[in-house]
């Protein structure tokens, strides 16, 4: 082949490559939002944030919870002598935050969510099930507030009571791609599942794995792509919650006193939103003009 030929046959592996790498790797942006205003640098900004350190979190009414599967049986009924008091399904249940926390754990220097500054707490579990079976132990977040404004309380509409709840969950800030947490567990026959909620109201459960190692041990699982968290209008991304955490039985597991730790709950998220000229107008149109005495009018249907 002469060097005419082998420059020629280079040229087009070049084209070929380039035009394959097209489709591969396409230039795109994650935000399905269009504007007159393209992106500024990049569609996506990446980041692992801190939504649960356990350092200023409470445990009851408002704050982390925990409930079993069978239901453990409280008050006078649990404390009958004899065959009454032998049949509660859960003799223990127990939440409480303690002070402890993995010696691998680095304190967040810089953190958008105000959490993962300081590291001297984690939550505590627990439990016994008197009987063998697919027990279970679920974990519940604090009543929802604004992921950005801790003091801002957050409502979800519910259909049941036609009115707005304030639902037990933790806001996933931006697109989230992964959830990570640390897990202290003592080999006891339990899995682990992370429930979230997406902003359609659909659950779906992901299984972080096993617990039945010893020891602090980082976990993670990534979200599915299938799981909307974007619409095409302003603003682009949704809210996606998390709702629970559930300690799980491994089937024919034999029961016994069972110690379960958690610390440090964090997101991969893209936190990219798109900005454009006139963002902010709904807050003018808010407030009103000051040329408009009267506020504007407002029709309502009777």
């Amino acid at each position: 082949m002469n060097r005419k030929s082998r420059k020629l046959t280079l040229a087009a592996v070049i084209v070929i490559s380039v035009f394959i790498a097209g489709f591969i790797v396409p230039n795109r942006v994650d935000s399905k939002l269009v504007t007159n205003v393209p992106s500024d640098i990049s569609g996506e900004e990446m980041r692992a944030l801190v939504i649960e350190d356990f350092e200023n979190t409470s445990i009851g009414e408002t704050g982390w919870d925990v409930r079993s599967t069978p239901r453990q049986v409280k008050g006078s009924d649990s404390e009958k002598e004899g065959k009454g008091k032998m049949k509660n399904p859960v003799p223990t249940l127990e939440l409480k935050i303690v002070e402890g926390s993995p010696s691998s754990l680095i304190p967040e220097e810089f953190s958008i969510t105000t959490k993962g500054k300081t590291k001297s707490k984690c939550l505590g579990i627990h439990f016994v099930f008197r009987y063998p079976g697919y027990n279970s132990v679920s974990l519940l977040p604090p009543l929802e507030v604004d992921w950005k404004d801790k003091n801002k309380a957050a409502f979800t509409f519910d259909p049941s009571n036609n009115s707005n709840t304030q639902e037990r969950a933790i806001q996933l800030p931006g697109r989230s791609r992964a959830i990570s947490l640390w897990v202290h567990a003592r080999g006891r026959p339990y899995t682990l599942e992370v429930w979230i909620k997406d902003y359609v109201g659909n659950t779906h459960v992901l299984h972080l794995g096993t617990i039945d190692f010893v020891g602090w041990k980082p976990m993670k699982v990534y979200i599915p792509a299938n799981i909307p968290q974007s619409e095409s209008s302003y603003p682009s991304t949704r809210i996606t919650k998390l709702t629970k955490f559930v300690i799980r039985s491994k089937a024919n597991a034999v029961p016994g006193d069972t110690y379960v730790f958690l610390d440090q709950i964090k997101v991969l998220t893209d936190t990219y939103e798109v900005n454009f000229d006139g963002q902010e107008l709904h807050n003018a149109f808010e407030k009103g003009s000051d040329g408009d005495k009267s506020g504007g009018t407002k029709k309502t249907e009777k």
